[in-house]
């Protein structure tokens, strides 16, 4: 049995997870996307190793070998821990009205109220999202106005309740289309980079990176069913990884840390 957390992890600044996938096109490295949705994502692994990193860097009390190898595992055991990978919920999206919108679809919501089935945790407002992961319009829904939101016209629509999109964002909320939604996606910002050797200028490259403030959710669990002799176990071990998970420290996620990119911050949700 597990006792399965849920987070929400916002990027600060640009992200760029790579996918490390061969690519001819004209964007040099891509980054990570979900093989049903075509979203952006956070494969578990690449997640389990930047948490892992920063736990180094937290913990260093005496027991800090100890804590490492019992949360994520070493050469000999598996972590006690179990990671998942992280999902798109939302990304900020240009706007005429506002610097921009923190634009969700009816799969991203439809995806975590999958999630939080699966795993039994406790959403709130799930009626209003439920609704909202259904619709099948075809318009851009907004609270209020009539904002034009990445060259396409919203509609303000009272019979849909965006208010409960706002427990996960600190801006205006809209509703965009599945279709459109996942058409926006293909066009993320795109960084050309200047490969150096020994400081002299080689080659540019392109790398694809996901917006600042955009916004994942994922699930970690920590398991139920340990034994009272297990020699491994620390006295209160995930209360701690959480605690350090959800601090005002950030967490590097992804490449190039040395310009910036992948600073992000976790929050859990769900939990008193």
């Amino acid at each position: 049995m597990y006792k399965n957390r849920l987070y929400l992890i916002e990027n600060k600044t640009s992200l760029h997870v790579g996918s490390g996938d061969a690519n001819f096109g004209i964007i040099d490295k891509e980054i990570q996307r979900d093989a049903i949705t075509k979203y952006p994502t956070i494969h578990s692994s690449s997640l389990k190793g930047a948490l892992k990193e920063y736990c180094n860097f937290k913990h260093n009390t005496d027991d800090g070998e100890k804590f490492i190898s019992y949360i994520f595992g070493d050469e000999d055991n598996a972590g006690k821990v179990r990671f998942i990978d992280a999902h798109l919920l939302s990304v900020p999206m240009r706007s005429d009205k506002e610097p921009y919108y923190h634009c969700f679809s009816p799969k991203s919501i439809a995806q975590l109220l999958d999630f939080t089935d699966t795993f039994s945790i406790e959403l709130k407002n799930k009626d209003a999202l439920l609704k909202l992961a259904n619709y099948s319009g075809k318009d851009i829904l907004v609270k209020e106005g009539t904002p034009i939101i990445e060259d396409e016209q919203a509609k303000e629509d009272k019979s849909f309740d965006l208010s409960v999109l706002e427990e996960f964002v600190d801006a205006s909320v809209a509703l965009v289309p599945n279709n459109l939604y996942e058409e926006l996606l293909k066009n993320l910002p795109v960084i050309a980079r200047n490969q150096l050797n020994n400081g002299e200028s080689k080659n540019l490259f392109y790398e694809e990176v996901l917006p600042r403030k955009s916004k994942f959710f994922t699930v970690i669990s920590e398991p139920t069913y340990l034994y009272k002799d297990d020699e491994t176990r620390l006295e209160n071990a995930f209360d701690r990884f959480s605690g350090y998970l959800t601090d005002k420290d950030t967490i590097h996620i992804g490449a190039n840390a040395s310009i910036g990119y992948g600073v992000c911050t976790f929050m859990e949700l769900g939990h008193e």
